[in-house]
């Protein structure tokens, strides 16, 4: 099932499709090192060929429908924030996944919260989704704090769901890292993150 790509604007923010012309932040934020602490799943080290790459990937999964991620601007300005976006989305389920990372000078200010349920609601009201799960490795408080915030139930902990990163959590030991799990349901009430 393809995807239609729409822009989301909402609590200060502008969700768009990465621009070629935003390498320089792709790279920037991937190869951050409070990103690289906690991600296990992309590696270390993405440089501006592999950057553009996932930019073109992106078109991809819009017309899969198999994942759909946004470039977080702030709506003011057009500053490029970070990343939010589904993953995995099931539609005969009705199920997909939900992640962000945000550049280190947009960090503290809640955009991510802001963020996460301006495509929380795009994925519930426009998608059709009933259920949208969000993980992030055990000991990451700042994620935490931006499910519980973006009305994201704890619902456990799911051993050994991560890749360890290649630097910081679990770093060099090729294993495995505990995930925390959250859901939010379209049925749940939206949290006040305005």
């Amino acid at each position: 099932m393809t995807l239609t790509f729409t822009e989301l604007t909402g609590f200060g923010l502008r969700l768009t499709a990465w621009p070629e012309s935003a390498v320089p932040q792709l790279v920037a934020g991937m190869n951050d090192p409070e990103f690289l602490r906690w991600d296990g799943m992309n590696g270390s080290s993405t440089d501006e060929a592999a950057a553009l790459r996932i930019i073109r990937s992106r078109a991809e999964g819009w017309r899969s429908g198999g994942f759909a991620q946004f470039c977080i601007t702030d709506r003011a300005t057009g500053e490029i924030l970070g990343n939010v976006g589904l993953h995995q989305i099931e539609h005969q389920r009705r199920v997909a996944g939900i992640g962000y990372w945000l550049l280190a000078g947009a960090r503290g200010r809640g955009v991510a919260t802001r963020a996460v349920e301006l495509c929380t609601r795009w994925g519930f009201e426009e998608v059709g989704l009933h259920r949208l799960e969000l993980g992030h490795a055990v000991g990451n408080e700042p994620s935490c704090k931006v499910a519980r915030r973006a009305g994201y139930a704890v619902e456990g902990v799911a051993r050994g769901a991560l890749p360890a990163p290649e630097s910081g959590v679990g770093a060099g030991t090729g294993g495995r890292v505990d995930m925390h799990a959250h859901a939010r349901l379209a049925t749940d009430p939206y949290p006040d993150t305005a």
